[in-house]
């Protein structure tokens, strides 16, 4: 699948990239959180990239080995821990393995160099050990340093559950979660990326992005919901959208509490165009 993982945060975090283009008449509302985004977005955008990289890691039956990215290390057989510096900034995460029932799987003797085959390794040991349910991982993950001379931070945890349309070790679904499983996956949570007085939350809704539904499924299905919130009081105003996902590339975007909110965003193209 190979935009499943790349696709969920892509469009979270191109609602409005610089080298988007949309073509629309605003109302006053819609103009203001559009300028919390032209404020906040390039000061977030490069991050949400780099958490993207080490997120791309986790596809699983990829088709090919996946190389880890420049600054990227790794320690561990289950659970793994992993420190990714890249500009500035450091990317810690600790990824582990359980059970359908939430019981953690250590030790898992894994021989694999690369961070993406370590996990496609883990997730087969587990999935050949199992007859019924679907087992999981959960990746806990924080962000710290600085960025153009002020701080950079951010947390969250994501739960892929291992299965698929095929019952193979594919990731059937991807979610936004609390770190500690709770008699099975965590709950749903949001991550979150701030610098100085701008911070951007993301969340899957409580189902997850289904990813691996039907042996021919390329897009995400399901919805992720975006909050920026801007720096400035004055002429910023808090921006909310959901974007909903239907195994397409095209990504609907709804920007709540205004008039002329609606857009589509590809993906390949990496066009925003406004909607009726």
């Amino acid at each position: 699948m190979p935009l499943a993982h790349r696709s969920v945060l892509l469009a979270a975090l191109l609602v409005a990239g610089c080298d988007s283009k949309v073509s629309t008449t605003v109302d006053p509302d819609l103009q203001k959180q559009l300028e919390t985004i032209r404020d906040c977005f390039p000061q977030l955008f490069d991050k949400g990239v780099d958490l993207l990289a080490l997120a791309d890691t986790w596809r699983l039956n990829s088709g090919g080995s996946i190389p880890d990215p420049a600054g990227l290390s790794h320690s561990g057989d289950g659970p793994i821990d992993v420190q990714y510096v890249v500009d500035g900034c450091t990317i810690e995460m600790t990824i582990r393995f359980y059970r359908p029932a939430g019981v953690e799987r250590q030790g898992l003797g894994l021989t694999a160099t690369s961070l993406a085959d370590r996990i496609d390794e883990a997730a087969t040991l587990l999935r050949g050990e199992l007859l019924d349910g679907n087992p999981f991982l959960v990746g806990d993950w924080t962000i710290s340093g600085t960025k153009g001379g002020e701080a950079f931070s951010g947390s969250g945890a994501f739960t892929g559950v291992i299965g698929g349309s095929t019952n193979d070790n594919e990731l059937e679904r991807l979610r936004t979660t609390t770190a500690a499983p709770a008699g099975g996956p965590p709950p749903a949570a949001p991550g979150t990326l701030a610098v100085g007085a701008c911070t951007l939350t993301f969340a899957t809704d409580g189902a997850g992005l289904e990813t691996d539904s039907f042996p021919t499924q390329e897009y995400p299905i399901g919805t992720v919901t975006v909050t920026i919130d801007g720096d400035d009081p004055d002429s910023d105003a808090e921006v909310t959208v959901t974007l909903t996902f239907d195994n397409t590339p095209v990504v609907q975007l709804v920007i709540a509490g205004t008039a002329g909110g609606r857009f589509l965003y590809n993906v390949e193209t990496r066009v925003l165009t406004s909607a009726p």
